[in-house]
């Protein structure tokens, strides 16, 4: 019932196909579906709201130095416009609103912790989370075909032998990879994959 009522509460907010995250890796996992996605684009902002159904977080209200929003639950949208994959953008939320953002020029180049326009906010409900992601494209080198906007939802929720890793596009593998660009797919047609 919970997860029904957060993906109640995700669709209603938007008419964008959502897609249900698949799981990577591990192997299996005691999470049955648990994130949906959507992306949506108006006025030059990519939109993606995410819907996590989950019976408890690993997550901190308050970060430490060194820790970052990708080491506990967190919901990740990658974005580019290129056929090729390159450069792409790397944008990630954490139940309590946490962010990081990453600019990948190539498989050996990337530049963390930028500020490449990301708005975001997040809420704790009851058995879960959601997260809006809000993301100015024309700033990124957008030309304004909507056909162009590619990439991956992705999420990472739980902890130590529990800690899941799921996406949209991905296939399983033994060990989660989301750097893998080969993999992206046009984000505003999300349920048509």
């Amino acid at each position: 019932m919970k997860r029904v009522t957060l993906a109640v509460m995700l669709l209603a907010c938007s008419d964008a196909l959502a897609c249900d995250l698949s799981l990577v890796a591990p192997a299996s996992s005691a999470l049955t579906n648990p994130v949906r996605a959507t992306a949506e684009l108006a006025n030059d902002t990519l939109t993606a709201r995410f819907s996590v159904a989950t019976p408890s977080l690993n997550a901190k209200k308050i970060l430490g130095r060194d820790e970052y929003p990708y080491q506990f639950d967190v919901v990740e949208l990658f974005v580019t416009f290129s056929p090729s994959g390159f450069p792409y953008f790397e944008f990630e939320v954490s139940p309590y609103n946490q962010t990081f953002q990453v600019r990948i020029v190539s498989a050996r180049e990337h530049f963390e912790g930028v500020d490449l326009g990301l708005i975001s906010s997040a809420d704790i409900l009851a058995g879960g989370w959601t997260a809006v992601l809000k993301i100015p494209l024309k700033p990124l080198g957008w030309d304004g075909d909507a056909g162009k906007v590619r990439g991956n939802f992705y999420a990472i929720l739980g902890q130590g032998r529990q800690r899941s890793f799921w996406s949209a596009f991905l296939p399983s593998a033994p060990k989660a990879n989301f750097h893998q660009p080969q993999y992206f797919r046009p984000l505003l047609a999300c349920g048509s994959w």
